[in-house]
């Protein structure tokens, strides 16, 4: 039984050529082209009306937030959105976080916008109390200082806070989103978690990462 052989036309190259695909050459631009587009929510930008210094007058738990003791919404979805971040104004945690405030994701949660500018606000001011040698979180064991004499002992009679407060201002922070996360944010089913930015042991600032739990 004859079988049909394909032959190429005279002059044609040769067929281990025609049928291999082009060598591959990286292209920098294709990966980045089919690369999703990293997802952001419509931010209300409050930025602007804050100075950006946080306002160390205030303590950030005194007196407690409102949403510590408003109830949550009846019916919270989880995981309504995909986590998003919230940067850092400078590389220094003292310089606070921009006021952006996603309202149509948080509203849901029962978390309002002056709940989420309190809620910023709270973290700079706890990192510019830690430089300082004060706490806004724990470490509030009031010392009593002995009687002085003389001429100023009027003026050095009475107590003391953070006289032994050594917790850098990440850990403060850290130690005040663990406060909001139990008493505001995990019962409305979301979180926030501090992250560096920068990679190998190189920090360029700070972000906030909100989930949906």
């Amino acid at each position: 039984m004859s079988q049909n052989v394909y032959e190429p036309p005279p002059g044609s190259p040769p067929p281990s050529l025609v049928d291999l695909p082009p060598p591959y050459t990286p292209n920098a631009t294709r990966g980045a082209a089919t690369e999703p587009p990293i997802w952001e929510p419509n931010f209300i930008d409050l930025t602007s009306q804050f100075d950006g210094a946080p306002d160390t007058h205030r303590k950030p738990l005194d007196p407690p937030p409102d949403c510590f003791s408003t109830p949550s919404p009846l019916r919270v979805k989880a995981h309504d959105f995909p986590p998003f971040r919230i940067p850092s104004i400078s590389d220094k945690l003292a310089g606070g976080f921009r006021i952006l405030y996603p309202s149509h994701l948080l509203e849901k949660h029962g978390i309002s916008q002056p709940d989420w500018i309190r809620f910023l606000e709270d973290i700079g001011i706890a990192a510019r109390l830690a430089i300082e040698g004060l706490s806004a979180v724990g470490s509030r064991t009031p010392v009593t200082s002995l009687p002085a004499r003389g001429i100023f002992s009027s003026r050095v009679m009475g107590v003391a806070y953070d006289s032994h407060f050594t917790r850098s201002p990440k850990d403060e922070v850290q130690a005040l989103l663990g406060v909001w996360n139990q008493s505001a944010f995990e019962r409305r089913k979301l979180r926030v978690t501090l992250q560096t930015i920068g990679e190998g042991g190189t920090r360029s600032g700070y972000e906030l990462l909100v989930e949906s739990l």
